[in-house]
Order: structure tokens, then C-alpha cells, then sequence
């Protein structure tokens, strides 16, 4: 398991988003996910959310490959949830 650190560069625009919900700030990769923050942050089944949580390592076609989730959602039944926010293009892809 590792971490990600995010940093401003120039290619990448970074956004922070301030949650009364886990008092501390977000910081988000895209305009979409600052503004799924928005949603987490006031859905009442959502009890905590972590954006860029700790990532894994997968096994994909012989090498190790990392992944780092958007965020990691947790619901008021106590249950975890990886989310991956996508546009709706790269969704229509059949990749």
C-alpha cells in the first residue's frame, strides 16, 4: 500500500474542497470530482469520504501495476466503497 502526494504543476489543475463532514480539506484532481464532493458531502448516507485514500498494487498481464482510487466513501451502515469518477465520454468507450 503507498500513498500518493499530490503537487500543483503545470499540467494538472488541482482543487481543494473544505468538508465540515471530516473537518479537513480534499484535495481533488478535476473539476468533476470537486464537484462529486459536493454530493458526498451532503448525502446523508455517506458518513465520511477520503479523496486520493491509500492505493494498492494489482497483478495485471505479469507486471505490478499501481492504482490510487478517487475516493473512498463510507456509508452509515459502516460499509467502504472505492469511487472512480469518469466523464460520461470516457464512459461510452467500450475500454
Amino acid at each position: 500500500m503507498y500513498r500518493r502526494k499530490l503537487k500543483h504543476s503545470r499540467v494538472k489543475n488541482l482543487f481543494k474542497f473544505a468538508s465540515q463532514k471530516n473537518k479537513a480539506t480534499c484535495l481533488v484532481e478535476s473539476a468533476l470530482e470537486f464537484d462529486a464532493c459536493f454530493h458526498f458531502e451532503y448525502s446523508p448516507a455517506i458518513v465520511a469520504c477520503e479523496a486520493q485514500p491509500v492505493g494498492f498494487k494489482y497483478d495485471f498481464e505479469g507486471r505490478t501495476c499501481p492504482y490510487t482510487p478517487d475516493f473512498l466513501l463510507t456509508h452509515s451502515d459502516g460499509a467502504q466503497k472505492y469511487i472512480e469518477i469518469k466523464p460520461v465520454k470516457e464512459l461510452a468507450e467500450e475500454e
